[in-house]
């Protein structure tokens, strides 16, 4: 993930590391447009695992993890579910993806931006409310290279709704 395209605004301050030059989105629009700074993540990324990458490819299906995770957006009274600030979602969003069998992915295992570097070295910390896994047909990877999994309180409430129709 880098800021490809002079069309990108981020939701946080970044300084003009370049001299306002160092590339075209910079020199046209200013700091806030340039496509120079590259994401920091808390974790390091594997490429994801082409056996698994085939297996998901062919139609296996993802794994769904067994037990919600200890910060799982489903479970009751998560800050996504009270629709805290700076949690990405509300009660209605994450209803909405059940009904509508959209995944919703784990994010145990999976890298989160936590920093913005330029090639000058600047570097600035932003706190991120998400993740930047790579994808591969639609299915995020974690860090270790291994497919993510499917969100067990997402998969109990899907349960849940069929069992009500």
């Amino acid at each position: 993930m880098n800021l490809c395209g002079l069309s990108v605004t981020l939701p946080f301050e970044l300084p003009d590391a370049g001299g306002g030059m160092c590339c075209m989105g910079a020199a046209a629009m200013g700091p806030q447009r340039c496509t120079c700074w590259e994401p920091v993540y808390d974790l390091e990324q594997a490429e994801p695992d082409p056996t698994a990458v085939r297996l998901l490819g062919a139609g296996v299906q993802p794994v769904t993890r067994t037990v919600p995770c200890h910060d799982c957006a489903y479970r009751p009274g998560s800050p996504e579910r009270r629709g805290e600030e700076g949690y990405a979602g509300n009660q209605e969003l994450l209803d909405h993806i059940v009904a509508s069998g959209e995944r919703f992915w784990c994010h145990q295992g999976m890298r989160k931006p936590i920093a913005w570097r330029h090639p000058s070295e600047a570097t600035v910390p932003v706190e991120v409310d998400g993740y930047d896994p790579p994808r591969v047909e639609g299915v995020p990877y974690k860090a270790d290279g291994q497919p993510g999994e499917v969100c067990a309180g997402w998969a109990a409430r899907r349960r849940a709704l069929a069992a009500s129709e």
